[in-house]
């Protein structure tokens, strides 16, 4: 007789499997296709390994189809290199299509949200004639959680009984125990990498899934599995009570103690579900579904942002969370770079508000603004020499450069809407950022409108923009651009003004 037990060699063949996957797929360029192409026996391999360890089993299908789907993957990237060489590859092409052909997608069935988006991306990659269209999916797949499974059929006797009855081990795989898991964290969905912040509370809220209970047993218990040691976080689930249904809803909370140091180190904490009966024997689900939380913990506070005031360091915090998840292939150092910068202006916004530099005063040349802000950001030791001005660059003069990334400044006297500032303004800062292969750039803009009305707290004229591109007006772009434009109030009155 066959039952489900944790079999360690093939949760690290998936895990294993996983990261060759997305360290290959995740900042994919077609240059460096051959690289990829070099790792297709090392993944191979690990999905031998799950096919084999799952031979007549209930979990064979899914790794035997999952292993058509990189197939697929991988006669796609042969075509593409064959395109760029100028050599025919549509017998990859078409390969690549009938791999797909060959997937039963029932066996994807266990969360139907991630069946029919798994099921649209196949669809696709048969849909694909240009070699341009192949980063698109494989960034598709990465940003796609596959279901884990940690149990598996067990039989310590079948090699001496050897009288193996598929027949009747079908029957008995159809009565394994499936626990499936969505969760989320504050509206966020688990899988997603995250940007949180130490000694907060953080509620997480789940829908579990469960096609039978085992017989004799009333309580599920859920269990966090972390990466690292579990003793910097506390995570709180409540037990579940066995009820006539086969859906649950729970809600509970997690908090980290302590913030990690450097930015790029992520760390999964997944959950593992187990049944458990009056005198405290457990036995343990199949858990599938978006169990995993990957996350980074940073202190807002900390040296990692720089601004000196704390509210601009949570919106430092906001925005690198942003672009962390919208923007996940971005260049490490492209993305620290831009932080920095952005640290250096919103500490000269703080000082400008705190010290009412511009205060009362409504008219200033755009030049001696940014030699003003210029001289505060060389005396940043985390910018210092490294900050130049008036460089050139696609056909026109930058204000403010730093390690390739620009800053745009511009005085305005007549506009103080903040989306029409972003409308007049907002393309020239893209523009110059492109011309530099960077996709991030900052416009700064020093408000000396007349302050009829108190200015708003300085949070509010920091905002991380989307803007529009050419050829690409209605569509989303591999390497997407973001604009955070920052408003300065000058100009401004002394608070018994508005009294009177």
């Amino acid at each position: 007789m066959r039952y489900r037990g944790y079999n360690s060699d093939l949760v690290s063949s998936q895990e294993n499997l996983r990261i060759l996957l997305l360290k290959n797929f995740f900042s994919f360029d077609i240059s460096k296709v051959g690289e990829v192409l070099a790792q297709e026996e090392a993944i191979k391999l690990e999905l031998s390994k799950l096919i084999k360890g799952t031979k007549e089993s209930s979990d064979e299908g899914f790794f035997k189809y999952y292993g058509y789907f990189v197939s697929s993957l991988f006669h796609l990237l042969k075509w593409a290199q064959k395109e760029m060489n100028a050599e025919d590859g549509m017998n990859h092409l078409k390969a690549s299509a009938t791999h797909i052909k060959q997937i039963d997608f029932e066996y994807f069935n266990y969360i139907p949200d991630f069946r029919d988006s798994f099921q649209e991306l196949c669809e696709s990659i048969k849909r694909i004639s240009e070699v341009t269209e192949v980063k698109g999916v494989l960034i598709a797949f990465t940003k796609l959680s596959f279901p884990a499974i940690f149990t598996f059929t067990i039989d310590p006797f079948q090699e001496m009984r050897g009288d193996h009855n598929a027949q009747a081990q079908s029957q008995e795989d159809a009565k394994i125990i499936m626990l499936s898991l969505q969760f989320t964290i504050d509206g966020e969905p688990w899988a997603n990498p995250q940007i949180l912040k130490p000694e907060e509370l953080y509620t997480i809220k789940g829908k579990l899934t469960i096609n039978e209970w085992p017989e004799g047993f009333d309580t599920l218990n859920l269990k966090p599995v972390s990466t690292s040691s579990n003793d910097w976080f506390n995570l709180s689930i409540p037990q579940i009570r066995k009820e006539a249904k086969k859906e649950y809803n729970v809600t509970g909370h997690i908090v980290f103690k302590y913030p990690q140091n450097t930015f790029d180190e992520l760390i999964s904490i997944r959950i593992l579900g187990y049944f458990q009966n009056s005198i405290g024997k457990k036995e343990y689900p199949t858990v599938i579904g978006y169990d995993q939380l990957i996350l980074k913990v940073l202190d807002p506070n900390s040296n990692y942002f720089l601004t000196g005031f704390k509210k601009m360091n949570k919106v430092v915090l906001d925005i690198a969370n942003t672009i962390n998840r919208e923007l996940p292939e971005i260049e490490k150092e492209e993305k620290e770079d831009f932080l920095n910068l952005l640290s250096g202006i919103l500490n000269y916004q703080g000082f400008c508000l705190q010290q009412g530099v511009y205060k009362g005063q409504n008219k200033v040349l755009e030049d001696d603004f940014r030699d003003r802000l210029i001289q505060h950001l060389i005396g940043l030791p985390y910018l210092g020499e490294e900050i130049s001005k008036e460089a050139h660059l696609a056909g026109g003069r930058i204000e403010i450069g730093y390690r390739g990334l620009i800053a745009e400044l511009k005085v305005e006297y007549n506009i103080s809407d903040r989306d029409k500032l972003f409308e007049k303004y907002g393309k020239q800062p893209v523009a110059y950022a492109s011309g530099n292969s960077k996709q991030l750039a900052i416009l700064c803009i020093l408000d000396l409108t007349e302050k009829n009305l108190p200015p708003a707290t300085p949070q509010n004229s920091i905002r991380l923009l989307k803007p529009k591109v050419h050829g690409f007006e209605d569509k989303e772009v591999d390497h997407p651009s973001r604009l955070v434009m920052i408003v300065i109030d000058g100009n401004t009155k002394k608070p018994s003004h508005y009294s009177r």
